[in-house]
């Protein structure tokens, strides 16, 4: 093709292109980037205030489908599918095909936990009023929420540092899988709260570990992370019965002093799962007036300051830099004393799905 020559020396054209684009613009454009600006900001803010510091899912449409990318993969769903989709399935890929046809072949009392909670869901979310678009809309039961739980903290943690082997391994063994689920939580709630997390060095057999160290990114403090939850019979991947509620022993020292025994070195977080069903939960962790700790909390942390010779271990140690905090929650999922269609306790989310 014939090149054109205009007048114009190469370095002519520079300058002319630079002149042009110093000129500022209508302000028309400059006040319509200002409002795109600021509706950018406050929706990272709204965000940031209903779900952390974790970034919006990373997803478009293209090729008919609709994409989502978690770090380095991306994963196609039909363009009418959901965020809800996504988790539903990310659960099933992350765990493997293999792995999901070997439990789904078994018996659904003997199935892994995850396995009982996904065919739950889905039986669950098929009784739920169908929309126009095809989809069902429904507030999650106990089990869903338990379910839709776990994916999010597996995908939050998968998409911030990458899912760690071996916490991954923990999750997929039945009789494993209650400890590893709640350090899984522990992980996620701290990059919510803007923590990076630095995994301890698990061959190291010199000295006894926390599950991992975490770092505050907006000042810098590290704190040691323990995640401690209490087995009971029958409930997440346990053998045995379910206890009845008015049975159930309301003693979480052991797993505190086991916490505390670590010497960690940094000040010690722990995340205590009570395991307790929800009226137990409400006894043991409601306030009384003024925020003060319930009486059973009361009682539970004397028991605790009188097994370390009347010392106080959350705030008595030698090291004074030490804190101590205790982060109480409870995944109490039993279908035997709670209807699977009865909605999550103060749950107002709604879930919505494709047909």
């Amino acid at each position: 093709m014939p090149i054109r020559k205009s007048g114009l020396g190469s370095r002519d054209v520079v300058f002319a292109k630079m002149e042009k684009a110093s000129e500022s613009p209508p302000p028309e454009v400059i006040e319509k980037a200002q409002r795109l600006l600021q509706q950018k900001v406050a929706t990272n803010r709204r965000w940031s205030e209903r779900y952390g510091q974790v970034p919006q899912p990373i997803t478009t449409e293209n090729f008919g489908k609709r994409l989502f990318a978690v770090r380095n993969n991306i994963y196609a769903l039909e363009t009418r599918e959901y965020f809800g989709d996504f988790l539903r399935d990310y659960v099933v890929i992350v765990f493997g095909d293999e792995w999901w046809k070997t439990e789904m072949a078994k018996a659904e009392p003997k199935r892994h936990p995850v396995a009982q909670w996904w065919e739950e869901s889905m039986r669950y979310m098929s009784t739920q009023p169908l929309q126009p678009d095809g989809s069902r809309r429904g507030v999650p039961n106990g089990v869903l929420a338990a379910f839709l739980a776990f994916a999010y903290d597996l995908y939050v943690v998968s998409q911030i540092d990458g899912l760690d082997d071996l916490l991954l391994n923990r999750l997929k063994k039945t009789d494993l899988f209650q400890g590893a689920r709640h350090e899984l939580f522990a992980e996620a709630t701290c990059i919510r709260a803007d923590f990076t997390i630095e995994r301890e060095d698990e061959q190291d057999g010199s000295r006894r570990h926390a599950e991992f160290t975490a770092l505050h990114q907006p000042t810098g403090q590290r704190i040691s992370v323990e995640a401690k939850s209490k087995h009971r019979p029958g409930l997440l991947g346990q053998p045995g019965q379910p206890e009845p509620h008015d049975k159930i022993r309301l003693r979480f020292g052991g797993l505190i002093n086991g916490a505390v025994r670590k010497n960690p070195a940094h000040p010690l977080v722990i995340f205590l799962d009570t395991n307790l069903p929800f009226r137990a939960a409400d006894r043991l962790l409601t306030p009384q007036s003024g925020n003060a700790p319930s009486r059973l909390l009361n009682k539970l942390l004397d028991q605790v300051k009188k097994e370390h010779g009347d010392k106080d271990p959350f705030s008595g140690r030698e090291r004074p830099k030490e804190a101590f905090v205790l982060r109480c929650v409870g995944r109490y999922v039993c279908p035997k004393y709670r209807s699977s269609s009865e909605p999550a306790s103060g749950s107002d989310a709604v879930w919505k799905y494709s047909q």
